[in-house]
């Protein structure tokens, strides 16, 4: 019976109007169902009440979803209200499946109970976390972070989980404590190797020099490339030494006034009695003025015109070319080697870091050379770099202020 004098047309309307409210809500519980939420169901009072987010909540719920991390929202009676679809791929559920259900039944059994305390601690301090492990999609337990916290949503309460996989972190936290045991190992052994290498150095020099005296030729070449070796070793050592004192910051320089040309000069000639089987070919600007640490510099051109050596085949050329204008000194080592694929361009400078290949296992060194040069070069102000194609030679360069720079520190 309608009260009062309602016409038959506005019972119609009113109807319509509930018909229409009807539709909304399903669209609202459908979405729900879907995980397409903009909604949160609370259970109050032996019912469920839909409270819809705000238009300038919707933005901050799509941010949600994207988020790598899981986020989960329950109720007090831990039925999932919400879940994003990080959490559903952490627990390896469909989205759909996830809300509704209740939180603990998708955590594996042997989590439940700690899962179990921090909902209850989260409940009574208003927050928790901890950490628990969950099966990995390739194996193995997955290590995730879980932080709870109470939310209130028009005056109802819910708690929201954000969960965490810390796999990732754990893995880089791993691999720096391998890195900062072996960079440990590295300098013990080698101080400890640097004063017998000196040693046996010194040994061969003097049984060199008596064969000398001898008359025996042959024995004394031998010592000579034995000595040659100790070289090798000894620059190893080096390299190895230095690496760490950048690592630390305490790669000592030392700043003066040079003739870079003579330097240079020097540099060829001796690589060049080092590399028999490459022809090094010196193009140098003469009188050219620098002020840096001469033996750095040096160490710089010796590592690029060797590294050149060691990826050229035999009999090829390495070209030294050094230009100055204005005011910039550019040093190029062009060869004719391997080259370097262009995906491993910008890496080749980084500590340890040597260039991968099918030859790669058959080249000696440890990749700090280019390593400990880029550093020298940038406590210089100056840049250095590499263009190269793949089977067709590499050119490795750098630049640096011609004199005009005693403002220079080592500290630079």
């Amino acid at each position: 019976m309608i009260k009062g004098d309602k016409s038959y047309n506005d019972l119609l309307t009113r109807i319509n109007e509930l018909e229409t409210k009807l539709d909304e809500s399903n669209e609202i519980i459908e979405s729900i169902r879907r995980g397409e939420v903009d909604a949160f169901i609370v259970q109050n009072n032996g019912t469920n009440e839909i409270y819809t987010l705000r238009s300038a909540d919707k933005a901050f719920r799509l941010f949600i979803e994207k988020m790598n991390q899981g986020a989960v929202t329950i109720g007090d009676n831990g039925i999932v209200l919400y879940a994003n679809t990080s959490f559903a791929k952490m627990v390896d559920v469909p989205l759909e499946r996830v809300i509704g259900q209740v939180f603990l039944g998708l955590i594996p059994e042997a989590q439940r109970q700690p899962v179990s305390q921090l909902i209850a601690a989260a409940w009574r301090d208003k927050e928790s976390r901890g950490e628990i492990t969950i099966p990995g999609k390739e194996g193995g337990e997955l290590p995730v972070a879980l932080y709870l916290n109470q939310l209130e949503i028009d005056g109802g309460v819910a708690l929201g989980i954000i969960a965490s996989d810390m796999s990732l972190q754990k893995e880089a936290q791993e691999q720096k404590r391998e890195m900062e045991k072996k960079d440990e190992f590295i300098t013990i052994a080698s101080h400890e190797l640097k004063t017998p290498v000196t040693s046996i150095k010194g040994y061969i020099q003097v049984l060199q020099f008596n064969f000398q005296q001898q008359g025996n030729t042959h024995a004394a070449e031998l010592l000579g490339k034995v000595d040659a070796q100790i070289n090798k070793l000894t620059a190893l050592i080096s390299e190895l030494l230095d690496a760490r004192r950048i690592e630390n910051g305490q790669l000592p320089l030392h700043f003066d006034r040079f003739d870079f040309s003579a330097l240079l000069h020097e540099i060829v000639e001796e690589t060049g009695r080092l590399l028999p089987q490459r022809l090094v070919v010196e193009d140098t600007t003469e009188g050219v003025q620098l002020f840096g640490d001469r033996n750095k510099l040096g160490q710089v051109i010796t590592n690029i015109i060797d590294n050149a050596g060691k990826y050229s085949p035999p009999s090829s050329k390495i070209i030294v070319q050094a230009k100055a204008e204005q005011n910039i000194l550019a040093l190029y080592v062009k060869d004719q080697g391997i080259g370097i694929p262009r995906d491993q361009q910008q890496k080749i400078f980084e500590r340890f870091f040597r260039v991968k290949g099918k030859k790669e296992n058959t080249y000696a060194g440890l990749g700090l050379g280019l390593y400990i040069s880029a550093e020298i070069i940038f406590r210089h102000q100056g840049r250095i770099g590499v263009e190269s194609e793949e089977g067709k030679g590499s050119t490795f360069y750098f630049q640096l202020p011609v004199i005009r720079g005693e403002n220079l520190s080592a500290s630079a």
